[in-house]
């Protein structure tokens, strides 16, 4: 009798350490899935800070183009201008012979 009540003793705790083996082992993956979660969610967000700053970042470089293009037709209408004075100072452009109209440009 006492062989088997030993036994039974033995084949109890057996169960009882294999039980807890697998709450262990399910406590583990519990928490490494909550982590995993916690994780995505982080990333999701950071993904969303990204996509923002992105937009803003878009949205310099149009205003930037624009500046450019700007910049380019600027410089375009300057030098327009300077071969004007430059003609007139070598008096191209003057209307002569005509009394109402003498010295203007046209």
């Amino acid at each position: 009798m006492a062989d088997s009540s030993l036994d039974l003793i033995l084949k109890v705790g057996e169960i009882v350490t294999i039980i807890g083996s697998v709450g262990v082992g399910l406590f583990t993956i519990g928490r490494s899935t909550s982590r995993m979660e916690t994780l995505i969610t982080t990333q999701a967000d950071d993904i969303l800070g990204v996509k923002a700053e992105l937009k803003k970042l878009t949205d310099v470089i149009t205003v930037q183009a624009v500046q450019t293009t700007r910049i380019d037709n600027l410089s375009s209408l300057l030098t327009s201008v300077e071969k004007r004075v430059e003609d007139l100072r070598r008096g191209n452009g003057y209307i002569t012979g005509r009394k109402s109209m003498d010295g203007e440009y046209p």
